[in-house]
């Protein structure tokens, strides 16, 4: 059997899932400029009879790069996403139960896009243009420090009252009415400590800048869509701890339930996997 394969080519990432009869599907990425390391991956490891689903922005730049893989189709990216979480979220249950639940899904790339989930409904709610582009973007910006990897790295190292405003500050010396770690301001803290401000700072209040916007408008949608689950996935939380911790903190302040699945990062290229299952069936 020549198997199955998803490719999502977003802004940031190329992940590929492939699926070959009853083996562990094999997970795989490259940075989005690296397209041809990720055509010469394909014709190395999948099969010429593989049946292929490509999605995200870069899809089409791929796959005129594999012209020899006949069986492929093009999945529309809001369509992958939307399917590769139900289909994750299930395996999170061991069976349809997520599919059967109202929740609204939270993609966090290299922006963030916002749908809602219920049964066979995949809505699209919007989207807003900050995400894992944002951080690396801003940070480079900040202070030079471009690597995604490093980024994360460092950012439980910081610490984000270097450079942003926060509740304690505007209330000290007395006691805050909320938690004085809150941000009041992104970026606004108006001098510096005397240790100055580390990169591993920049990265800290961008990453908390993210989570922060992120999870206002995912739980703002929830509560319109009548749900309090509301569940993130996306490249943007893999490996990323700082953003899991703060993801998950301002969620439940927020007075809902985060989900971050494990397989979250690839929810497009699963989405696109199953949707050329479908198309080939």
């Amino acid at each position: 059997m020549s198997g199955y394969v998803g490719i999502d080519a977003g802004g940031t990432l190329i992940k590929m899932v492939y699926r070959s009869g009853d083996s562990e599907e094999e997970l795989v990425k490259f940075a989005a400029e690296e397209l041809e390391s990720a055509a010469s991956w394909v014709r190395r490891t999948i099969p010429l009879g593989a049946q292929i689903g490509f999605t995200g922005g870069r899809g089409n730049r791929l796959r005129d790069l594999l012209p020899e893989y006949a069986s492929a189709v093009e999945v529309p990216e809001f369509e992958a996403t939307a399917e590769g979480a139900v289909r994750i979220m299930q395996r999170e249950a061991g069976g349809q139960e997520a599919a059967a639940e109202r929740w609204v899904l939270v993609n966090v790339g290299t922006g963030t896009s916002l749908h809602v989930i219920e049964g066979a409904e995949r809505l699209r709610l919007g989207g807003i243009g900050l995400g894992g582009g944002t951080i690396v973007g801003l940070t480079g910006l900040l202070c030079g420090l471009r690597d995604y990897d490093e980024i994360v790295r460092l950012a439980p190292l910081g610490n984000r009252e270097a450079v942003d405003l926060t509740v304690g500050q505007i209330y000290a010396p007395a006691p805050p009415p909320i938690a004085g770690d809150l941000t009041a301001a992104n970026f606004a803290r108006q001098a510096p400590p005397e240790s100055g401000v580390l990169p591993q700072d920049y990265a800290a209040a961008m990453i908390g800048m993210v989570a922060e916007l992120v999870v206002t408008v995912g739980v703002q949608a929830a509560k319109l869509e009548r749900t309090t689950k509301v569940v993130y996935v996306g490249s943007s939380y893999e490996n990323n701890a700082l953003l899991h911790e703060l993801t998950f903190r301002f969620t439940e302040m927020l007075g809902a339930a985060a989900v971050i699945p494990p397989l979250g990062a690839y929810s497009g290229a699963i989405g696109a996997l199953h949707k050329a299952m479908e198309h080939f069936a």
